[in-house]
Parts: structure tokens; C-alpha cells; sequence
């Protein structure tokens, strides 16, 4: 018995596309100076070149999505930690990039660096929840223009799994390609790294960026569009609109980038999130972002193309009550519309603002807890286990029985490691509270990574070195 939840029904799911389809078609999607710009006139869009806007016919739209592949691979360094992307096999991975961290030793917020993310990569390296890594912190000490490639070299050398990251412009394709095949993986079948290309609700994509993601993609590197529509400020207040606006944003973006690279592989991002009417404030955790967020996802599912939806997200400024029940409630709302990878949360507070590296611990548990929920209950015979129950009767002790061990070291049931189950009078003499069990599991996890050094060798690590070099001097010049 496989969980199952359904939010909307196949005609629900229909109108929230027509009415994506509609909007592409009478108001357009903002594209800017650029060759997707080009290419959309190509193809027989009404463009506005003085504005940057395209109108795109239902028939442009629906042809592009019939290029996007369903099944993605994501390669990691070995085929064994590669992550596919198929129909009901959901997965966990962190997102963020926030400048600021929760200190563990301090308590205190501060300025995010790389060797925060170099720690962070370690920690999310060696859980079992995660299938993919993003840079879950932003190294804010180095220079614009070899920021974004020196933590991509980061992730790459400390994680063993596929890295997902971002681009700034053209200047960069070359050596992210570079850095890509240094790092192992087949460009085609199983590439290394994926991009994320993120909109600007309502209906508006950086030119610089589509273009350079589009080349990207052109080469085989999975692309995710990711929309952040923000509910009642940038869309429609309601869970529906939210949700409308987010899909016709990515069609709009990756119709332009099917025009230009056919047969890409784009992953439909999901990122609605809320202005609080009240506080005036952003909300990731609210749960309305939640609903239109599994919306998106029966969406994806309906259109046939992968998806990634944000699942533990939280506005909690610490690790505590709110954020556990915010991060429980929508990751599992979130997961039970099955997205292939839930992100928006994984070791990040305050919506996406925040990273705090025991909280990475903490959140493993909470998405392994997800996902055993979703694997549901088997049930049949062997599960049923009529037969051993009349053989043990009334008063008998399954506790003894062959099959209670034997299915106890298949991995019958789940083990927190944060979470305590000892009786009151234990954890009163050796208790310690979750976020000093989460906090010594970190030291724990970076010492072993420590000890173990990085996972490329030195001449991997002397390309992605160079590959940062170069593209530092590419960049373009600010003022």
C-alpha cells in the first residue's frame, strides 16, 4: 500500500494550465535583449522588441514541453551516487545560498563563508536523506566575479553527490563546462553538475541569465526554472494563482530554451512563498506556500516533465518549535504530491536566509521520517504474518520470533538519532537536548571528512583552481 494524496483533480490541474497557456499567449513573457528574445520571433511569437516581451502561441509552448525529457539523471562522482529523476521516486536535497549563519559555537548570527560551506558540503556528504547538493551558504568574503565558481569548486571537491548550482552570464559557461568534466560524469548520459535558472515573477526572465543557462543546456546540463511567485505581491494572493503563475513561468522560460537547445533536460522548478499581510514580511514556511507548492507538483506530474518543490521550509529564526513543526508540516504536505527532488529547507532558517549546520543534522531526520511515511505499508502475507500469530497465541512473546530479528535488520522500522526514546529516568542522568546531539554529530561528521581529505585528486583540483581563475577574468567590470 503506496501513500497516496491528491490535491487537485485532472480537470483542476487542466484549467491551472490553460490558464499558464493564456497568460503566455495575451501577455507574453518578458525576455529582455537576447537570443531568447530571437528565438521566440523566430519561431512565430509576437515580440515587442522595445519592451523585451514575447507573445507565445499555445502551440509554440505546448511543442517545447514535448522536447523535455521526463527521466533526468543527475551524475554524481561514481554511478552509485547518481540521482534519477523519475515518476514517483521522490528525493531530498538543501537549497538557500543565505549570506548569514547561525554560529554553533557562538549562538549568534554572522557573515556566511566558504569555509562554512565547505563544512556544510562535508555534513550533507555523509547523510542519508540527501541525494543532491546545493551550495547552502554563500562564501560572502570572496569577490564578486569568482564567487559563484569558487563555491561550485567547493562542493565539488568535499561531495561525492551531484552538485546543483548557478550561473552568472556567459562569461562563465566555458569554465563551468570544464570544471564539470574534471569533476567526472558523462556530459550526456550522467552529467556532474545542474544549474538553476530562477525567474522574476510576475512573468520576466534575466536575458543574461536564460541565455547563458540555455548554453548550458545545449551541452546537456540539466536546468532548473525556478519561479519564486510570492503570493499576494508578485501573483495572486491565493494558493491557485500562486500556483498558475509559477507553471507559466517556467513554460515561458523553457519554451525559450527548447527553442534554442531541443530535447534539454529542465526540471520544473517550485517556489511560491507569501507576503504576510501583517508583518509585511516574506514567508517561505506559511502553509498556504506549502499547498501551492504540492499544487505545482500534481501540475509537473500532469504536464510530464520532473520537478523540484520546496518541502522543509521555515520562517523560524532558530532551531526550535517553530521550526520543527513548520519544516514537518509542509515537507509533508509538500512530499505527499511526490515531487522528484523537496528542497527549500535542508539546515536553512528563516525562510532562506538563515544556514545552521546543526539544523542539517536535525532536518535529515525529519525528511528520512518523510520518506518512510511515503513508502507506506506493505501489505501481504509475510506482513500480515497471520500464520505466526495463531502459532504464538495468547501468550506468547513476538519479540523472540526469527522473523521479528530478521525483518528488524532488513530495516523494518526507523531509528532516530536526534529524537530520544529513553525512559525519563535515563535521559535525566545521560539526556542531552536535540540541538546538542545535532551540534555533536556535526563535529562528528566534519572531523571524519577532515580526516579523510578532499574527494578529487590534486590535478581535478588544479583544473577546477584554473577554471575559477579564468572565469574570474572574463567578468564583466562593475563601474
Amino acid at each position: 500500500m503506496r501513500t497516496r494524496v491528491e490535491w487537485t483533480t485532472e480537470g483542476e490541474r487542466e484549467r491551472i494550465v490553460d490558464a499558464a497557456l493564456g497568460l503566455l499567449e495575451r501577455v507574453g513573457m518578458q525576455f529582455g535583449e537576447g537570443d531568447a528574445l530571437e528565438a521566440a520571433a523566430a519561431a512565430g511569437a509576437a515580440v515587442d522588441r522595445e519592451r523585451g516581451v514575447a507573445r507565445l502561441p499555445r502551440e509554440i509552448v505546448e511543442q517545447a514541453l514535448h522536447g523535455c525529457p521526463r527521466d533526468v539523471v543527475l551524475g554524481g562522482a561514481t554511478p552509485e551516487d547518481d540521482c534519477l529523476l523519475t515518476e514517483g521516486a521522490p528525493h531530498f536535497t538543501n537549497s538557500g545560498s543565505p549570506p548569514e549563519v547561525l554560529d554553533m559555537e557562538t549562538g549568534r548570527r554572522r557573515r556566511s563563508t566558504l569555509d562554512d560551506l565547505r563544512r556544510a558540503a562535508m555534513v550533507l556528504d555523509s547523510l542519508p536523506s540527501t541525494s543532491i547538493a546545493w551550495a547552502i551558504c554563500t562564501a560572502t568574503e570572496i569577490a564578486d566575479g569568482r564567487r559563484t565558481l569558487t563555491e561550485l569548486e567547493t562542493l565539488l571537491t568535499w561531495t561525492s553527490m551531484h552538485v546543483q548550482h548557478e550561473i552568472e552570464g556567459r562569461w562563465q559557461v566555458e569554465p563551468f563546462m570544464r570544471m564539470t568534466e574534471a569533476a567526472g560524469g558523462d556530459l550526456r548520459l550522467r552529467p556532474r553538475t545542474s544549474i538553476v535558472c530562477c525567474t522574476a515573477s510576475p512573468l520576466h526572465a534575466h536575458s543574461e541569465l536564460l541565455d547563458a543557462s540555455t548554453d548550458l543546456a545545449a551541452l546537456g546540463i540539466p536546468v532548473v526554472v525556478l519561479p519564486m511567485p510570492i503570493a499576494g505581491a508578485t501573483a495572486p494572493i491565493t494558493a491557485a494563482g500562486a500556483a498558475t503563475m509559477n507553471v507559466a513561468e517556467f513554460l515561458g522560460a523553457a519554451t525559450a530554451i527548447q527553442l534554442r537547445a531541443p530535447g534539454a533536460p529542465l526540471v520544473m522548478g517550485i517556489g511560491p512563498g507569501l507576503l504576510d499581510m501583517r508583518e509585511t514580511t516574506y514567508c517561505f514556511g506559511a502553509l498556504e506556500a506549502g499547498l501551492a507548492a504540492a499544487v505545482c507538483a500534481e501540475v509537473a506530474h500532469h504536464l510530464g516533465v520532473p520537478c523540484l518543490a520546496p518541502a522543509m521550509a521555515t520562517d523560524a529564526k532558530y532551531p526550535g518549535i517553530q521550526a520543527a513543526y513548520e519544516k514537518a508540516l509542509k515537507g509533508l504536505t509538500v512530499a505527499s504530491a511526490l515531487p522528484d527532488l523537496m528542497t527549500g529547507g535542508i539546515g536553512v532558517l528563516q525562510g532562506a536566509g538563515l544556514m545552521s549546520l546543526p539544523q542539517i543534522v536535525i532536518d535529515d531526520e525529519i525528511a528520512q521520517m518523510i520518506l518512510r511515511i511515503l513508502g507506506g505499508v506493505e501489505v501481504s502475507d509475510e506482513t500480515i504474518m497471520a500464520e505466526a500469530m495463531e502459532r504464538v497465541g495468547h501468550a506468547g512473546n513476538f519479540l523472540v520470533e526469527k522473523e521479528t530479528r530478521r525483518r528488524l535488520r532488513a530495516g523494518e522500522l526507523f531509528f532516530p538519532t536526534i529524537a530520544d526514546r529513553q525512559s525519563y529516568e535515563h535521559w535525566e542522568v545521560k539526556g542531552r537536548g536535540e540541538l546538542e546531539k545535532a551540534t555533536a554529530r556535526v563535529r562528528e561528521l566534519v572531523d571524519a571528512a577532515e580526516a579523510r581529505g578532499p574527494l578529487l585528486d590534486e590535478a581535478a583540483r588544479a583544473t577546477l583552481a584554473a577554471c575559477v581563475d579564468e572565469a574570474a577574468a572574463a567578468a564583466p567590470k562593475v563601474g
